[in-house]
């Protein structure tokens, strides 16, 4: 997975989807489903450090449950 030094601001509303904020550190682009057209995606930036995944034996899979702040 290949990671970044700081995440690209040019787009105001583009937030980590997990903090929900533009704040400094280490990125990783993750691929959003569905977008796929040969081998380019869509892609969103989360900071490395919000992300906490798990691996589901059952399913063969990796996943992050995003648990949104009540407001």
């Amino acid at each position: 997975m290949r990671t970044f030094k700081k995440m690209n601001k040019s787009v105001p509303e583009d937030v980590c989807p997990i903090c929900n904020t533009q704040d400094e550190g280490e990125v990783v682009l993750i691929g959003i489903a569905g977008t796929q057209e040969d081998h380019l995606c869509e892609a969103k930036q989360f900071h490395l450090r919000c992300i906490d995944l798990w691996y589901d034996r059952t399913r063969n899979i990796i996943y992050q449950q995003i648990k949104r702040k009540e407001q």
